[in-house]
């Protein structure tokens, strides 16, 4: 980005009536713009805001150029990093490799291990795709228990397989997850987190659900009725109304030739919002948990429904899955805000339910079945033993 398209973008945005302001740094990989950019660009906000605007600063990166001064940065100006980690190694390295083909988890852990030294707040954004989509537990434990991390946000890979990278036909290609894997990889996560570790871990599927079930607006853009706030600035101006739509079909115009306002409250961006809720087929109007879902991205509606109507979700079946299996658990965890009392009091609920299913299996389990702990082993040879010896 030059700096007369920082500029005016700075201008345009900071200028505007508004409490707060969130600049979102993405790529490619922003951090290859160098540190002297990014200072430039604090230098430039502070110029140009107008008074009383609180600036937020977010910024996504795959963490292989994180170093100390970039920690510093940071923790000095606040950002919140977006640190792109797909798991423990054996499912990192397989599709996030460096130029040169090598593997880059030693790098990302580094990154994070500074991040954490230097007092800057992170997100770990995974990808879930075909080689690790069938670990989930693996997957969030590695996050839990190794990287430390306290807010995951998983982003399913659904990557059309065409000639053109845009969000066109309708096949994926094979590092794509699957509607059941990715239905899955959610409940057994869920389930996870909901025995042990409410209020500890963040999740944002989890919290969006949770502001769905509650009665609260969407966190999520996905998860809205209608779509068209998340719109992609290019590093030459021009300006598109999804970064998931960087194509010509979806070009707004150029900031230094019309100003942002009028290209966000263009007739086009007004029109590509609505669509997200007009385009729903009748299969997801009826469904009944299409008060939180609506339909998740627009671009990942493109397949058919069971009765030929265009324009399903491709992830349907696994969304699905996955909020008719959270339905008594969101409904309780709504019901403790309600009530004023933490959601993670869930964890209680469900630590006597556990006890008492596990005490019925105990009661019943004959001493060749595996133990109902989940050793693995012969009940005879596990919790069966000392009472079989009896």
């Amino acid at each position: 980005m030059s700096d007369d398209v920082l500029e005016a973008y700075l201008h345009q945005y900071l200028t505007q009536q508004q409490e707060v302001a969130t600049i979102a740094w993405q790529g490619g990989e922003p951090t290859l713009m160098g540190l002297d950019f990014f200072r430039r660009s604090i230098a430039l906000e502070q110029r140009t805001a107008r008074p009383g605007l609180t600036i937020e600063h977010t910024l996504q990166t795959n963490g292989t150029l994180i170093d100390e001064a970039w920690c510093e940065f940071f923790h000095e100006n606040k950002f919140l990093i977006g640190l792109s980690l797909d798991g423990p190694r054996e499912f990192h390295d397989v599709y996030r490799r460096d130029k040169k083909g090598g593997p880059t988890f030693d790098t990302v852990m580094r990154a994070a291990t500074l991040m954490r030294e230097h007092g800057v707040e992170f997100n770990i954004l995974a990808t879930v795709h075909a080689a690790n989509a069938d670990y989930p537990l693996d997957v969030y434990r590695f996050f839990r228990d190794e990287v430390g991390a306290e807010f995951i946000q998983l982003i399913p890979i659904v990557e059309r397989d065409n000639a053109t990278g845009f969000q066109e036909g309708d096949t994926v290609t094979d590092r794509s997850v699957t509607a059941d894997q990715w239905g899955r990889f959610l409940i057994t996560i869920f389930d996870e987190w909901v025995r042990h570790d409410v209020g500890r871990m963040y999740v944002q599927f989890f919290d969006a659900a949770l502001a769905a079930w509650a009665g609260a607006a969407p966190a999520l853009c996905i998860f809205a009725p209608t779509c068209g706030s998340a719109l992609a600035l290019e590093h030459n101006g021009d300006l598109y109304s999804c970064d998931h739509f960087v194509e010509p079909t979806y070009f707004l115009g150029n900031i230094l030739e019309t100003s942002m306002r009028e290209l966000v409250a263009s007739d086009k961006q007004r029109a590509f919002g609505l669509a997200k809720r007009d385009a729903l087929p009748r299969y997801c109007r009826e469904c009944r948990v299409r008060f939180v879902c609506h339909g998740e991205c627009p671009k990942n509606r493109f397949i058919s429904t069971p009765d030929g109507e265009d324009g399903l979700n491709y992830l349907c079946a696994g969304y699905k899955a996955f909020f008719k299996h959270i339905d008594r658990p969101m409904r309780i965890m709504a019901d403790l805000l309600r009530r004023g009392w933490a959601p993670a009091e869930i964890m209680r609920i469900y630590a006597t339910e556990d006890e008492q299913r596990l005490r019925q299996a105990f009661a019943t389990a004959r001493r060749n079945d595996l133990c109902p702990c989940g050793s693995g082993r012969k009940y005879k040879r596990c919790h069966g033993a000392p009472h079989l010896q009896d």
